[in-house]
Parts: structure tokens; C-alpha cells; sequence
């Protein structure tokens, strides 16, 4: 989908008279390296056909550049893309005139060690299974993988003790999950942290007390609606950093539908470190450079 995707916004976009051209991805690390070259070459913008994964990879590339990101929803999972109000469903044609006449942004970034995201990282449960939906070829796509990996890990999941620390001071027991938004949705749209801005400099944290299997199961419905906050064994925190120390285990934190690090670790924002093309009338946007999987 997102090379036709893209051969479709090019033409538009060469039809408006301006340059555009085409890079293929063959493999991981390519993205990057092709978003390192754009930079190198002086275009104004790089464009990513694709989903997170893709859009993780450019970001690191373009991060404290003045080369922004612009983006063509087309794969798996476009949490990020559905941040910025753009869909897999969007016409070619908006897409081509949002690059046109789209405003750059600047947005924050989250940064673990030498890792970059762009959406939500989690640990605990989330993180298991979105490395079980990264290991596996599934039929399913996007929400509908990751609902088939919380009833499959969730079988024989068991919550390790930890100590987190942030703006908020500390917290220690054994805890299902904690996500880390920089964004709302992450897993094919469920709003894990539906307060989370990429603007505002601060992660919301959403922490998990370690509840049963039937509990989890039973607050599906308030995860795809984003009303779980609500719930008694949920707390929310925003804060500019996370330190994630366990003693048991070294558990995996996760994003973008990347296995980022192992614990312990600090999250840390990185305010308005990428720029982006978001949907608002402003200056025409004269170079693009497409990266597409």
C-alpha cells in the first residue's frame, strides 16, 4: 500500500510543479539511512509512506533538523499520523495538498538512551505484547493484533516487582503496565494516555496496579474508549521523565512497534525536537523526499 500510495502523491505533487522523489526501503535501518541522506541533501521536507515503524526510524534522522516530517498514512498501525489528525483513509489528494500547503509544526520527542519514539512507550504487559505482535506473523493488523496479543500473553503474563520515579516522586510494587505518552494512541489507535500532547513537553503516565486476569479482560471496553483512567487501579502522572528500576527481571519497554531497551532506564521528553507538516494553510513546501517500505 504505501509505495502506490506514494507514486500516487508524487505525480500529484510533480503535477503542482514541485520536486518530489521516490525511495524504496528494502529492510530495518533503511528509513533511517535514507531520511540521513535527505537531510545531507538539502530538501526541505522527508516524507514517510507508511506506518510507526517507518515514521520511528525518519524521525531519528530529522530529529533537531530544520528538515520536517511529512507524512502518507499506509501502514499497520499510524498512531502518530492519527495525532496529527490524518488517516490511511485520506485521499491522495489531501495528502499531496497538505504537503503543499501544510504548516511545519515543532512537536516533542521521547528519548530513552540513544533511542527516539514518536508515540507511546510502555513496560509490562503492553511491552509483552507488542513484542509478541513484533515476533509474529499475525493475520490480524494494527487494534484488532494487539486485542488477539492482550488474550494471549495475558495467560501466563505475571506482573514484576519495580520502582518508578518522575515529577511525581515515587512509586514501588508490582504494577500490570505503565504507559509513557508523548501521544494518545499507540496499537492501531487504543488511547492508552488520551491526554498525552506532543506539544506540551511532559509524557502522561498511565500506571497499572497488578490486577487480576478477569479484571484486565473486563476493562477491555474502557481501553478502546479511553475510559480507563477512571478505573480504581489506574493513576496518571505527567512528568518530563520516567526512571524505570526493576530488581527481579529486566523487562522491555516498547514503542512505536519497536523494542526499544531493557530496564533499568530513563525516559526523558525532548521538547520540539522534530518538525512536522500538519494539515493548516500556511507556506508552499518546495522539496519532498519519500520513504516508503
Amino acid at each position: 500500500m504505501g509505495p502506490q500510495r506514494a507514486r500516487q502523491v508524487c505525480q500529484l505533487l510533480r503535477a503542482a510543479g514541485k520536486e518530489a522523489d521516490i525511495k524504496l526501503t528494502m529492510g530495518p535501518g533503511d528509513a533511517y539511512r535514507l531520511a540521513q541522506e535527505a537531510v545531507q541533501a538539502g530538501v526541505e521536507v522527508v516524507v514517510g509512506a507508511g506506518g510507526d515503524g517507518t515514521l520511528h526510524e525518519i524521525s531519528r534522522a530529522l530529529e533537531s533538523t530544520d528538515v520536517a516530517l511529512g507524512l502518507i498514512p499506509a501502514g499497520c498501525c499510524n498512531d502518530f499520523a492519527r495525532a496529527l489528525g490524518m488517516d490511511r483513509s485520506d485521499a491522495p489528494e489531501h495528502l499531496a495538498a497538505v504537503l503543499i500547503r501544510g504548516q511545519q509544526q515543532a512537536v516533542d520527542l521521547g528519548g530513552v538512551g540513544p533511542h527516539r519514539f514518536l508515540t507511546v512507550a510502555t513496560y509490562g504487559l503492553a511491552s509483552a505484547v507488542s513484542r509478541f505482535v513484533e515476533g509474529r506473523q499475525l493475520r490480524s493488523r494494527g487494534r484488532l493484533a494487539y486485542l488477539q496479543g492482550i488474550v494471549r500473553v495475558l495467560l501466563r503474563y505475571r506482573a514484576s516487582p519495580a520502582t518508578l520515579r518522575g515529577d511525581f516522586g515515587e512509586r514501588s510494587g508490582r504494577f500490570l503496565l505503565a504507559a509513557i505518552g508523548n501521544t494518545p494512541f499507540c496499537g492501531g489507535h487504543l488511547p492508552l494516555t488520551p491526554q498525552a500532547d506532543f506539544r506540551d513537553g511532559l509524557f502522561q503516565v498511565c500506571l497499572v496496579g497488578d490486577v487480576s486476569r478477569l479484571a484486565v479482560l473486563s476493562a477491555l471496553g474502557r481501553l478502546f474508549r479511553g475510559t480507563h483512567l477512571a478505573h480504581s487501579a489506574v493513576e496518571t502522572f505527567d512528568t518530563h521523565f520516567l526512571e524505570i528500576e526493576t530488581s527481579l527481571e529486566q523487562p522491555w519497554i516498547c514503542a512505536d512497534g519497536e523494542s526499544l531497551c531493557q530496564t533499568p532506564c530513563r525516559l526523558e521528553v525532548r521538547p520540539q525536537a522534530l518538525r512536522v507538516v500538519v494539515d493548516f494553510p500556511s507556506g508552499e513546501i518546495d522539496t519532498a523526499s519519500m520513504v516508503t517500505p
